[in-house]
């Protein structure tokens, strides 16, 4: 394996997706998506992660590490994957993905592993395989208009471990085991995912100097210098060819909305105040004054 390998995380919504395919274009560089999702075939996560955010700390690492090593190697799980099948359909999977591993591993690439679904686990990954860090910050009204737009609600009770809240969100426990018991509506879910998902991430920042904190408004804004200073700061190669793909993917004349949840090409500095008109004013100021305890710590009175 060539350099260290990076994590690209934050809230979901929040870029991760256009960052870590944006970074995987240096030469030497391949893409990994979200091993932390109960929904990635077992080839490709050996680890199974049986719920959404699950926290991997020392105490229940002997479950997820062994797979999660697997996954940056880019050693194959191929019997895990046969023993996964449902659909015929799904035989598919293995002569596609087998072969674009093998020649990953062969290559020595370094693994640009792209999740975020890993964020509240995020200190361990970096502690056990001495990974590089990147965390991408969204503002709340931009997240919730996004979870909104997608009608993606949230089960709480994913936070609940073994009857018990893990620590990196335990200041949120009270309102976590309410959500679970009795959900509410989108921009609620929201308002409490993002207030615990960043106040963590408020602690990365405190405890993390050399990872790289950035936020999706500043990127949009600037995506041809934000990649250049990335990439320098993790050491990979800003080809020619990298950086007419970001500014490709960003150009005006790119939609203002992505077709997928997952596609990347985007009109960036447009799309900045797309929650304004997706969200009402009073769903605005609602969202404001839920999150107030969190957001000034990114985010000043002029962003809203």
């Amino acid at each position: 394996m060539s350099g260290k390998p990076i994590l690209v995380t934050g809230a979901h919504r929040s870029g991760t997706t256009w960052v870590g395919k944006m970074l995987a274009l240096a030469p030497g560089v391949t893409y990994i998506h979200e091993p932390f999702s109960p929904r990635t075939p077992a080839g490709l996560s050996p680890a199974r992660f049986d719920r959404y955010f699950t926290v991997v700390t020392r105490e229940n690492e002997a479950r997820f590490r062994p797979g999660l090593e697997r996954t940056l190697r880019f050693r194959y799980g191929l019997a895990a994957q046969l023993h996964s099948l449902h659909r015929p359909r799904d035989l598919v999977r293995p002569f596609r993905d087998l072969p674009r591993t093998q020649r990953a591993r062969r290559s020595g690439a370094r693994p640009l592993m792209k999740d975020p679904i890993a964020l509240l686990s995020a200190e361990w990954l970096a502690e056990s395989f001495g990974m590089d860090v990147v965390v991408l910050i969204r503002h709340p009204a931009a997240f919730a208009a996004s979870l909104k737009r997608l009608g993606w609600k949230h089960s709480f009770a994913t936070f609940i471990q073994d009857g018990e809240v893990p620590e990196v969100v335990r200041p949120f426990e009270a309102e976590i085991r309410e959500q679970a018991e009795r959900p509410g509506e989108i921009l609620a879910q929201a308002a409490l995912l993002w207030r615990l998902l960043y106040n963590a991430v408020d602690g990365y920042r405190e405890r993390h100097a050399d990872w790289e904190f950035l936020r999706h408004e500043d990127a949009s804004a600037e995506p041809v210098a934000t990649y250049e200073r990335l990439y320098a700061r993790l050491g990979l190669d800003f080809t020619p060819a990298a950086r007419e793909a970001v500014a490709r993917a960003s150009a005006p004349d790119n939609p203002v909305e992505l077709s997928t949840p997952h596609a990347v090409e985007l009109d960036s500095a447009a799309s900045l105040g797309r929650w304004r008109d997706d969200l009402t004013a009073e769903e605005v100021e609602t969202l404001r004054e839920r999150t107030r305890d969190v957001w000034p710590r990114f985010y000043s009175d002029e962003d809203w």
